[in-house]
C-alpha cells in the first residue's frame, strides 16, 4: 500500500500556489472580477491547510473512507484547475499565471494519482463516484469565486 500518494495533491497545490501568487490576482482582475493578492493568498492558504489535514488523514487511514474520498476529490480539483489555466490561456491569448505548473504537474499528477488509486483499489466504485462529484463541485466553485464582486459598503 502506497500511502505517500495522498501527499501528492498537497505538494502539487503548494507548488502551484507559489507560481500563482505573484501575478494571478492582477490577471484575474483583468479578466473576471476584482481580486486582491490578499484575498487570493487567504483562499489558497485555507485550501492548503485543509488539504494538509486531508492528506495526513488519508495517508494514515485504511484503504477506503472519507479521507481517501476527499484526497481524490481535491486531486480532481487540481486537474480541473489545470484545464482552467489551459483554456483561459487560449481564450485570452495570454499566459494564465499557474499554467506552467498546471501543464507540468497538475495534469500528470492527476492521471498518476487516479491510476494508483485504481491499481491499489483504494476506492470502491461508490466512493470514486462521490469523490468525482465532490471534486467537480470544488473545481467549479473555485472558478466561480473569480466572478464574485467585492462587497463595497
Amino acid at each position: 500500500m502506497n500511502n505517500l500518494i495522498f501527499w501528492l495533491p498537497y505538494v502539487v497545490l503548494l507548488i502551484h500556489t507559489i507560481e500563482e501568487v505573484p501575478s494571478f490576482s492582477k490577471w484575474a482582475t483583468r479578466h473576471f472580477a476584482p481580486m486582491s493578492t490578499y484575498k487570493h493568498v487567504i483562499i489558497q492558504i485555507g485550501m492548503i491547510l485543509l488539504l494538509l489535514v486531508i492528506s495526513y488523514k488519508a495517508s494514515t487511514s485504511g484503504y477506503h473512507g472519507i479521507w481517501v474520498i476527499l484526497a481524490a476529490a481535491f486531486q480532481l480539483h487540481i486537474g480541473i484547475n489545470a484545464i482552467f489555466h489551459v483554456v483561459t490561456t487560449i481564450m485570452y491569448k495570454e499566459y494564465s499565471p499557474g499554467l506552467l505548473t498546471a501543464a507540468t504537474l497538475s495534469f500528470p499528477s492527476t492521471i498518476f494519482f487516479f491510476n494508483q488509486i485504481h491499481l491499489e483499489n483504494r476506492l470502491t466504485m461508490i466512493e470514486l463516484t462521490v469523490s468525482l462529484i465532490i471534486g467537480t463541485i470544488i473545481g467549479i466553485s473555485a472558478i466561480a469565486t473569480l466572478f464574485l464582486k467585492p462587497n463595497n459598503k
